[in-house]
C-alpha cells in the first residue's frame, strides 16, 4: 500500500478535453519523463503526478493535436508563478489551451495558447 504521505509531496497536472464533440491527442514530457502519446476523450482528462526537483527546475510541456491544428504549450513551470503549486489544471477548448487558476470558484480560465493550422 503507499504511503499517504508520498502522495502529498507529488504535485499533480489534470488536462481536460473540452472540445465540442472531438478526441484530443495530447503527448506530454519533461526532459526526463515522456508520457507517450495520450488520446483524450471529450469530457475526459488525462493527469498526471511528480515529485518536483530540489533545483527548482521541473518543466513539462505538451504538444496537443485535433483534427488539422496543433498546439504546444508549459503545462508546468516551477518558475512560472501562475503554472507551479501542488495541482495545475487545464481545460483545452475549441480556442485553445486555458489555465484553470482556482478550481474553487467559477472563475473563468485564461487563455495561454491558441491553436495553429497545420
Amino acid at each position: 500500500m503507499a504511503d499517504p504521505s508520498s502522495q502529498q509531496d507529488r504535485t499533480k497536472v489534470d488536462l481536460k478535453n473540452a472540445l465540442s464533440g472531438k478526441k484530443l491527442i495530447a503527448h506530454c514530457r519533461s526532459k526526463d519523463d515522456d508520457l507517450g502519446a495520450q488520446l483524450v476523450e471529450e469530457g475526459t482528462s488525462f493527469h498526471w503526478s511528480f515529485k518536483t526537483l530540489l533545483l527548482g527546475t521541473t518543466l513539462y510541456w505538451c504538444n496537443l493535436a485535433v483534427e488539422d491544428r496543433r498546439l504546444s504549450f508549459t503545462a508546468y513551470d516551477e518558475d512560472d508563478d501562475e503554472i507551479r503549486g501542488y495541482t495545475v489544471r487545464w481545460v483545452v477548448r475549441d480556442d485553445g489551451a486555458h489555465l484553470v487558476l482556482r478550481s474553487d470558484h467559477e472563475e473563468e480560465p485564461i487563455a495561454r495558447q491558441k491553436w495553429r493550422r497545420i
